[in-house]
């Protein structure tokens, strides 16, 4: 659109000329949407959905006023909006069952529906109603044909339903249904040269290719994907400054895509990239709260990578770069900025531990579960945040470990312990949550050992041992042989009446992994040590 303003202007002058119409009340919405202003293109939403009496325009309306909830973070209202297009064109199509309209307004409004749950995390569903939504889509071409319009929802279903088979670990189908969608937006930017938003998802497909291209094991195809999706998205940023934002991002992508590949040089080039533009982006928006956090996982996502590069000094001044754009929000805002802050005194942590600076460690570690227990305090039964305490406690245990502060890492080890019980109460079958619980315990074990509180040691490697069965479902596997012989092995070495008994089954654990010829190098010098006591 040319002239927004010029746009606008003339639809509320056929709003007033015709007010029964609902068409130029539905199009100044989708202005107001374009330009940002939320609050007036809900109003004219509603008021078509309110007095229309027209059902399809009713439907539209519905469905802007999902979009609308869903931008906004609402997704319940969402949900509740799409569900009432859902049965708009369910009515329309029960009355003329090959209305191709009517079927793909349903399929688009079953497809978003899909997307809330996949956001609310039930995939199966999601994948249900994607596969419904595109199945329908693909029937009204096959009775009219595919004009542009279908042939972008069709892009988008494939697109859907590709970011979904890759959750559930299928890169091949993924793959397959990306380049079905990436042939069809590239024609839709060649028919629509003037509409920017075509380049942009397919700069989207051809990243989430080079996402499918690596899962499936194809490195060079992956590389040709992210740099499509790059260069798509630099025509984009040099024709408009509103898509630095999108450039940035993919800078971001391509970094971790080529970390993951081994190609650190390029990696460190599109980490720095992205930092770049979005600290120059955040200074031209005055760092709001969403510019905020995408810098901020930027610089995480450069701070992660340097530290793997054994570059510490830069991965301290990106994690503390990060430390400083997080502090003021937490202290003004608070939520899920105390976990952001978190994150960063979690990496300054890291870093110093393997900086071998252990005070700088021990500090970082114990700012790190302080900033994690006042965010549990504002949402006290989240169980994501119990599970983030959980873990920053054992990292602050392990610190004081390190340092012979036995005690210390005593109190931060029984902290995660009863954290992490309470989740395994909460869900008694997930072997997730018994593993974490087993690890608190070995670590608990450890610092009682340190301090010679065999008692507790021997305590708690029993209950660890105890939970061998909740976190392995076959009994003789590999891993379960691995870590029977590990916490055996520390109940030889912390003595008592049957520290004998231990030391046998330690042995047989691990000579059953020697027959398997799984034993790994650490695993051959316990046994040697076992068999000489």
């Amino acid at each position: 659109m040319r002239d927004p303003e010029t746009a606008k202007q003339a639809l509320s002058r056929a709003i007033r000329l015709e007010p029964i119409d609902p068409a130029p009340r539905l199009a100044l919405a989708r202005l107001h949407a374009e330009s940002g202003d939320l609050p007036a293109a809900r109003a004219e939403a509603e008021a078509v959905l309110a007095d229309a009496v027209d059902q399809a325009a009713r439907a539209r309306a519905a469905f802007i006023l999902g979009e609308l909830a869903r931008a906004s973070g609402d997704h319940n209202e969402a949900r509740s909006r799409y569900q009432a297009v859902l049965q708009i064109e369910d009515a329309l199509l029960s009355a003329n069952p090959g209305d191709p309209t009517a079927s793909r307004w349903y399929a688009r409004a079953r497809g978003r529906v899909a997307e809330l749950d996949a956001s609310a995390g039930d995939f199966t569903a999601a994948r249900t109603g994607s596969e419904g939504a595109l199945a329908m889509l693909r029937a009204v071409a096959a009775a009219i044909g595919e004009p542009p319009v279908l042939a972008a929802d069709i892009g988008d279903a494939e697109m859907r339903l590709a970011a979904l088979e890759l959750d559930f670990n299928q890169p091949a189908s993924a793959r397959r249904r990306l380049g079905e969608a990436i042939g069809r937006y590239e024609a839709l930017a060649i028919t629509e040269k003037h509409e920017p938003h075509w380049r942009a998802v397919l700069a989207d497909a051809w990243a989430l290719a080079a996402e499918a291209d690596y899962v499936r094991g194809d490195a060079n195809a992956a590389r040709d994907a992210m740099e499509r999706a790059l260069q798509t998205r630099l025509v984009l940023a040099a024709r408009s400054e509103t898509e630095a934002w999108g450039l940035a991002g993919v800078w971001r992508v391509r970094g971790a895509l080529r970390a993951a590949l081994g190609d650190n040089d390029a990696a460190t080039e599109s980490f720095g990239q992205a930092r770049a533009m979005a600290e120059k982006l955040c200074t031209r928006t005055a760092a709001g709260e969403d510019a905020s956090r995408f810098l901020l996982r930027i610089l995480l996502a450069q701070a992660d990578h340097a530290l793997r590069m054994g570059q510490l000094n830069t991965a301290r001044e990106a994690a503390d770069s990060a430390r400083m754009l997080t502090e003021p929000f937490a202290q003004d805002i608070g939520g899920a900025w105390l976990g952001e802050v978190a994150a960063c005194w979690d990496r300054l942590g890291e870093i110093a531990r393997i900086a071998a600076v252990e005070p700088a460690a021990q500090d970082a570690f114990a700012r790190a579960v302080e900033f994690r227990r006042l965010a549990l305090e504002r949402a006290p039964d989240d169980i994501r945040l119990i599970r983030r305490l959980a873990a920053a406690l054992v990292k602050h245990g392990d610190a004081h470990l390190g340092a012979n502060a036995h005690a210390s890492a005593k109190a931060a080890f029984h902290e995660s312990i009863v954290l992490r019980f309470k989740l395994l109460d909460a869900a008694p079958g997930d072997a997730t949550a018994a593993l974490a619980v087993a690890v608190a315990l070995e670590r608990f074990g450890l610092a009682a050992l340190a301090q010679g509180d065999t008692n507790a040691a021997r305590a708690a490697w029993e209950d660890e041992l105890a939970l061998a069965d909740r976190i392995f479902a076959e009994e003789h596997s590999l891993e379960s042989l691995r870590f029977r012989a590990i916490v055996e092995s520390h109940l030889a070495s912390a003595g008592g009446p049957n520290s004998e008994h231990h030391r046998h089954a330690a042995l047989e654990h691990l000579d059953q992994l020697a027959h398997a010829g799984a034993l790994t190098p650490q695993e051959t010098a316990l046994r040697k040590k076992l068999w000489g006591a």
